[in-house]
Formats: C-alpha cells, sequence, structure tokens
C-alpha cells in the first residue's frame, strides 16, 4: 500500500499505469515524489548528459590539480613557502610523480569496458569518479609519508578513473538515439575540457590562498566534490531507460525505436573487434588526438613559465595568470566539442553520410591542431601570440571528438564500452610518452637553436603536441 502507481499518457492519451516497484536506491516513500517533481521538464537522457557532463569535469579536474599543485609541492620550483611542507624531490621523483597516474589508467580501460558492457554502467562509472576523488583526498597524507606513497596513491587513482570513459560509452550505447547520438555525447565529454577551465586557475588560487598551508587544499576541495557528484549520480543514473524510474514512456519509446533491440547475454566478439579495419581507425585516430592533448595537459603550465616566464612559484599574480592562461585554450575546446556535436546530428539531418561527417570533422580538428601548434611554436614569442595560436589549436582540435570519439556508437553501439576501452588503452601510450618526449625534444632543439645563434620560442612545443 505505500507504492503509489505512476500515471504515464501513451500517444492515444490513454494512462498506463506502470508499477514503480523496480529495483531502485530511492526509499519507497519518496520515489512518486521523485518520480514526477525532480526535472519535470528535462528529458531523463539530457539529464543523463549533464550530470555525465559534471561527472568528467570532476574527473579531469581531479586529474589535471597536480600538475598546477606540483609546482608549489617541490621545494625547487616554489618560492611562495606556506605553512605546508615542500619536499626535496628530485627530477626523477617529480617525473614519476606526475606519470604514474596513467600507469594506473592504461591496465583497467578493457576491463571498464567489459564490466559496463555485462553489468551497466551507471555503478561502474561511479564507482571510478568517487574511488579517484576518496584517493585524491588522501594525497596530501601520502606526500608527507614519502614520495613513493605518493606515486602508489596516483596509480590508484589512475587505475579507478581509467573505467569512466569506456563505462559512459557502455551507457550511451543504450541511452543515445541515433538522430540525437553526436549532441548526447559532446555534451558528456564537454565535462573534461571545463574540467580543465575550472581546475588549472582555481588550483593556483588554492596553492596561494587556499586553508591548510595553501596546496593541500586543492586535493581537499576537488576530491569532496567527486563525493557530492557520487551522490547525486546515483540518484539521477540509470543503465538503461527500460530500468529508469523517472523516464516518461514517451521517451522510452523514442530511444528504444532507435537502438538496436537489447540481449540479456552478451558475448563479446573479440575477434571480429580486433580485425575490424573500422575499430583499428577509431584506434589510431584516439592515439594521435591523445598525444597532442596530454603532452599540452602536462606541458602547458611549464611552457607559460618558461617560454612566456609567467612564474608558478613566484607571485601570486603571476601564479593565477599562469593558471588563467592555461584554461583559456579549454574553454574554446568546451565551446567548440558541443557545436561539433550539433553540426554533426544537423549534416546527418541533411541527408550527408555517417561516414563522411565523421571523417570530415575528424581530419578538420586534427588539421586545425597541427597547424596553430606549430605556427605557436614557430611564432608564439609573447604572451599573446602563444595564448591566441595554443587557444585556436587546442579549440579547434574539439570537432574532431563529433567524429572519431562518436563512431563507437556508430558501428558498434551494444560494444562502444569495448572498443573504448580499447582505443583509450592505445590512447593511454602518449600520455605516458608524449610529455617526456615532448620535454627531450625541447632540450635537444633548444641547444641546437643556441649554439647556432638563434632563439625560438620552444618550436619542438608545437612539433611533439601536433
Amino acid at each position: 500500500r505505500q507504492y503509489r502507481p505512476h500515471l504515464d499518457m501513451d500517444p492515444e492519451k490513454r494512462p498506463l499505469i506502470s508499477d514503480p516497484r523496480e529495483k531502485s536506491i530511492i526509499p519507497p516513500r519518496l520515489r512518486a515524489v521523485w518520480r514526477t517533481d525532480y526535472f519535470p521538464c528535462i528529458p531523463a537522457r539530457y539529464v543523463l548528459a549533464i550530470m555525465s557532463c559534471l561527472g568528467f569535469l570532476n574527473v579531469y579536474a581531479l586529474r589535471v590539480n597536480l600538475s598546477v599543485a606540483i609546482v608549489e609541492m617541490d621545494n625547487s620550483t616554489a618560492t611562495v613557502h606556506r605553512s605546508a611542507r615542500v619536499f626535496d624531490w628530485t627530477a626523477s621523483q617529480t617525473g614519476w610523480i606526475l606519470s604514474s597516474f596513467f600507469y594506473g589508467y592504461i591496465f583497467t580501460q578493457i576491463p571498464g569496458g567489459w564490466l559496463a558492457t555485462r553489468f551497466g554502467g551507471k555503478w561502474v562509472f561511479g564507482i571510478g569518479v568517487v574511488m579517484t576523488s576518496v584517493f585524491t583526498l588522501l594525497t596530501p597524507l601520502a606526500a608527507n609519508h614519502s614520495v613513493w606513497l605518493l606515486v602508489a596513491v596516483r596509480v590508484l587513482e589512475g587505475f579507478f578513473e581509467g573505467v569512466t570513459f569506456p563505462a559512459m560509452h557502455a551507457i550511451w550505447g543504450r541511452w543515445a538515439p541515433s538522430p540525437e547520438r553526436s549532441k548526447l555525447t559532446t555534451i558528456t565529454y564537454s565535462g573534461p575540457s571545463i574540467g580543465n577551465i575550472i581546475s588549472f586557475p582555481l588550483s593556483a588560487v588554492l596553492c596561494q590562498y587556499g586553508f591548510d598551508g595553501g596546496w593541500p587544499s586543492v586535493f581537499y576541495i576537488f576530491g569532496a566534490l567527486g563525493i557530492i557528484w557520487f551522490i547525486l549520480w546515483i540518484l539521477t543514473a540509470s543503465n538503461s531507460p527500460s530500468t529508469h524510474p523517472r523516464i516518461s514512456l514517451k521517451e522510452r519509446e523514442y530511444i528504444e525505436s532507435h537502438l538496436p533491440p537489447p540481449q540479456q547475454e552478451l558475448d563479446i566478439p573479440w575477434w571480429p573487434i580486433l580485425t575490424s579495419p573500422a575499430a583499428w581507425a577509431i584506434i589510431v585516430a584516439n592515439f594521435c588526438a591523445n598525444w597532442g592533448f596530454y603532452t599540452l595537459l602536462t606541458c602547458m603550465p611549464t611552457y607559460f613559465e618558461q617560454a612566456l616566464n609567467l612564474t608558478l612559484g613566484g607571485s601570486s599574480e603571476s601564479i593565477v595568470m599562469n593558471g588563467i592562461f592555461s584554461a583559456i585554450p579549454y574553454t574554446l575546446f568546451a565551446i567548440m566539442v558541443v557545436l561539433g556535436g550539433q553540426t554533426a546530428d544537423f549534416l546527418r539531418a541533411k541527408q550527408l553520410s555517417t561516414t563522411i561527417v565523421r571523417k570530415g570533422l575528424t581530419i578538420a580538428g586534427f588539421l586545425f591542431a597541427a597547424t596553430f601548434l606549430l605556427l605557436c611554436g614557430y611564432f608564439g614569442t609573447n604572451t599573446a601570440t602563444a595564448v591566441t595560436f595554443l587557444t585556436l589549436g587546442v579549440g579547434l582540435s574539439a570537432l574532431s571528438q563529433a567524429g572519431f570519439n562518436i563512431n563507437h556508437l556508430d558501428i558498434a553501439p551494444r560494444y562502444a564500452g569495448i572498443l573504448m576501452g580499447l582505443a583509450n588503452t592505445a590512447g593511454t601510450i602518449p600520455g605516458i610518452a608524449g610529455p617526456q618526449i615532448a620535454k627531450l625534444i625541447a632540450v635537444t632543439v633548444s641547444t641546437s637553436c643556441c649554439e647556432n645563434g638563434k632563439v625560438y620560442s620552444h618550436p619542438p612545443f608545437g612539433i611533439a603536441s601536433s
């Protein structure tokens, strides 16, 4: 008697009774209210897009905050000493700290896709984010204990965060109707760039003005936000429209009519996937895109510091300006990701083939990125030109997100999580090798330029990133 049926209307305006006694963590007494009174005007699939966008915002904020905080943590670069402890790390130890995340991240891509395909992505994605948040909260404690415990914590962060992209693709494989596939997924994947926009300047401000001596507050703030997001996620998300407690019948039928019929038992066709040219095209594109992305993500603050004299460890004004300049390119990226998704679905609605749209946007994004990053390397001799070229290069590269990054859902929506796991495994290798190779090229070429009496503003920065 404590259950109250929920009335939906079918297209002929006849009331249909749906029993709310389905699997849900919401208490029965609250479920009837929750079904109708929360987000009444927003379709469930767009609530999912917004919540997943916020999830990836947290994921990338948790990932990149160390790139800024480590400058204040290292005694060799921190010149504004507050009460928080600083550490005498060697360059090798600093390199291990920054790269250790990817050693955990690379191992859970394929398992994350498999788990999400088998059991649904809601809990896989949510647990991945919340566990990353928990280990972020432990970062100051680990750093104060030993450098190798900090490295271990970063590996565990990467381990849990590695499931997020494959899990989200598995969710969209069950949620994204074909006519809106680009729109919905690009809303989700604008989250990483928004996370960068927020994390870079906010981390810089917290290092200078935060509680607990400065840099520890970076990890406490972002870790706490991730846990808050997790609570909202488990209350609003669902593995599929058929298990969603608040979706209308009309929306559910619309989504399911544009997706392959669900199967109870999915046998993963590993051999056809591994021998598919289309799958390998996605894998190679992901590798190439991530080479530039990760190089910029980890090296951009250092580039602004060393090439443009925006010193992270100097005055509070220069630290904040470095954070702001590092965030500007990702502002355009976030805008272009969403516009690219809208453009892709618009072109497909105009009877342009999905293949042409995906290939065209991927090629356009890659060419814009390579062109402007090369221009930055050779002609970015001052702050204005460097930020302009970087912004255009990073921002316009977002067009490719509506190309190869959605193609998993086009060719195999049931196995999109598996495909994303395979592609992101290859795409993680540049996160480990790319920044190190970029620094090696920078040192080698800069030395050669000095010997020849020429001075360039980090030309290999553009070459390596492209």
